[in-house]
């Protein structure tokens, strides 16, 4: 949850911190929505849902174990090499058309009959549950949206169009599916295409019907040899839109010729199985996951309330009308225990799952009025690290917008954490990160310069640092922060002197070099700090000091450009202290790098420029105008890049 961040420069340290439309075209606006686009179309609008009709194609029943038109055509070719022999063209209805009927019922049933539920049908039963469709369309024979809906408790009318084309729109029921070609176990399968073309007239209402002030969604449809899309393509306007939902990036010729390429409110929406879409946009609307997952007990609870009370027959004697006595209720036995269930393990299992679905703030309302320390370590340890989880996100838009609200909001969400044992510590720690970024923030962009209110936050910073070592010694993040607050704090005092704070701070850098996973940024704040006391005390064997964790920095991290431009401020202050060219050098090397670094910076070539001028007047001879016209050439690159960034 930890990673690294920078802060400001030398002489700062840095901190460990948790934390296409362009040139399209206007047909192509105009055809391409999101998933967003539909759950704002579906969601209220007035008093109720706006009303939708989905329909399904063979790419819906795919992840259930039922085989695509293509995969079954495969299929033929293997198991009957005589009728794809024959068959017109090697396409679907043609293939189908050259087997006998009762074979077809065969090869499609022995699918159908061994196809699990998948998700796809579970998000849409949800969907219908929701309100938020109410009429199904489906080109499959699979019952799999009808059994998903019995799952879920909802039970929409079904409709077999292929058996019956009698179609009264008044008596239709609120919510209702329509099998377009026949059901599994129905008296007629439309395979063939004159099957499918004679039918498409009798389907034409039930369409028509569908089409009355709903959105439409297409999915899993391909829309190729069957008539059913000769309806979708003859509609002028599609009112309240229509979404093709495609698993490609883009449709296919004829629906982007036919639908697509005219403006009736026909949008394409691509890069989506049948599942991932369903559950999505379920999700964005509030009606995904299932009750049965989510609260299992409850809805299997629900289940029994639908059955009326009845006592049924002994078996070990023989009953008779006026020996009632002898009888038991069947639920009996389940029904309490569903309650001791419901009580003791449904709101665990509740959160466990919106914990993995991301979905913390549902995990936090189910806790946050409990006894914390009646918890179950699993329920803490899932409350605790929601709770870090949305802190750590305010906290990054409070950085992000300089948010004090949002500041504010995070601590509430780690002050709760930390009263969960198991989060304890990463909570403080985190409070602590929060603190000290405030405490920045409130310095107004000048973080070098300490107001009364910046240091009173940091001082707070300081105290959760201690809080959270306190409870982790070994707490390796919370010993570099808390040595950097220390570092920054050293600055208050005026004139600055070694009060013993700076030398706090390096033994908790020590400590925090032995566990830490980002080593380079841990020297780089020793570095920094040992080069602070380095300046009150004049001590040069502290410069050096500071030169060797800035060098064992740089070999963890090559190209972390503060390394060298913090190095480069240690090396030119023992240059002036001791005279000496060999630092001046090793200083100019250090600008060098960073600029290579940083090919956009010009502060690194203004610095080394007016430190090739000191090293120029202590300098004579021949070394003297090879250093002049060093400093000439680093004056022209900085210029160049000053020009650059001007256009830029």
């Amino acid at each position: 949850m930890v990673k690294p961040q920078e802060g400001f420069d030398s002489p700062s340290i840095e901190r460990v911190t948790n934390c296409q439309t362009g040139g399209a075209t206007e047909d192509e606006l105009m055809i391409e929505r999101t998933i967003e686009d539909i759950a704002e179309a579906l969601g209220p609008h007035g008093a109720a849902p706006r009303r939708c009709s989905v329909l399904l194609g063979a790419g819906c029943s795919i992840s259930a174990g039922i085989p695509s038109a293509s995969d079954i055509v495969r299929q033929i070719k293997v198991k009957f090499p005589a009728a794809y022999a024959r068959a017109a063209s090697h396409d679907y209805p043609d293939c189908m058309a050259a087997l006998e009927r009762g074979v077809r019922r065969d090869l499609i049933g022995a699918y159908i009959d061994k196809a699990k539920i998948n998700w796809a049908h579970i998000a849409l039963a949800q969907l219908i549950d929701g309100g938020y469709v109410d009429r199904v369309l489906t080109t499959n024979f699979d019952p799999l949206i009808s059994r998903a809906c019995a799952l879920v408790n909802s039970f929409p009318a079904v409709y077999d169009f292929a058996a019956s084309h009698i179609f009264n729109p008044d008596q239709v029921s609120e919510k209702a599916i329509f099998h377009l070609h026949g059901q599994r176990d129905g008296f007629v399968l439309l395979n063939t295409r004159s099957e499918v073309t004679k039918h498409r007239n009798h389907i034409k209402p039930v369409f028509d019907d569908a089409h009355k002030g709903r959105v439409w969604i297409v999915v899993g449809y391909s829309g190729e040899n069957d008539p059913v899309f000769d309806l979708l393509a003859r509609v002028k306007t599609f009112e309240y839109g229509l979404y093709w939902i495609g698993y490609g990036p883009k449709p296919s010729k004829h629906v982007a010729d036919k639908l697509l390429g005219r403006e009736c409110g026909a949008h394409f929406i691509g890069g989506w199985d049948a599942d991932d879409f369903f559950v999505t946009l379920a999700q964005k609307l509030q009606c995904f996951p299932p009750r049965f997952v989510t609260q299992p007990f409850s809805h299997l609870k629900s289940m029994f309330s639908m059955l009326t009370d009845y006592n049924a027959p002994r078996n070990d004697i023989e009953d008779a009308p006026n020996l009632r006595q002898s009888r038991f209720d069947v639920a009996s036995v389940v029904r309490p225990q569903l309650d001791n269930l419901i009580q003791s393990r449904e709101q665990s299992l509740s959160a466990e799952y919106h914990f993995l679905a991301g979905e913390y703030e549902r995990v936090v309302t189910l806790f946050e009025k409990k006894n914390v320390k009646k918890l179950s370590p699993k329920d803490a340890d899932t409350y605790g690290w929601s709770l870090l989880i949305l802190g750590d996100r305010l906290h990054s838009t409070a950085k992000a917008d300089d948010n004090r609200a949002q500041y504010r909001s995070a601590i509430r969400r780690f002050e709760a954490a930390a009263k969960v044992s198991i989060t304890a510590a990463d909570a403080l720690y985190n409070w602590g990160n929060v603190l000290f970024d405030l405490s920045l923030a409130v310095r107004d962009g000048a973080p070098e310069v300490m107001t009364r209110s910046a240091e009173q936050l940091l001082r707070r910073a300081v105290a959760k640092y201690r809080d959270a070592i306190a409870k982790d010694p070994s707490f390796a993040d919370a010993h570099n922060n808390l040595a950097n607050a220390l570092t920054d704090l050293a600055r208050v005092e005026y004139p600055r002197k070694d009060d013993g704070m700076l030398r706090e701070a390096f033994d908790h850098y020590e400590k925090a070099i032995q566990g830490t996973q980002t080593p380079d940024i841990v020297h780089c704040n020793y570095a920094k700090a040992v080069h602070d006391l380095a300046r009150i005390t004049g001590d040069l064997r502290l410069y050096k000091k500071s030169s060797t964790h800035f060098k064992i920095a740089a070999k963890f991290n090559p190209n972390y450009y503060s390394v060298f431009w913090s190095w480069v401020h240690a090396l030119s202050d023992l240059a002036r202290k001791t005279g000496s060219a060999k630092y001046y050098r090793a200083s100019f090397e250090k600008y060098r790098r960073a600029a290579e670094i940083n090919p956009t910076d010009i502060a690194a070539h203004h610095s080394w420029y007016y430190g090739l001028l000191e090293l120029v007047k202590r300098s004579k001879g021949s070394k003297k105008e090879a250093l002049i016209e060093q400093a000439k050439s680093v004056s022209r690159e900085q210029q160049r890049r000053r020009r650059r960034q001007m256009r830029n």
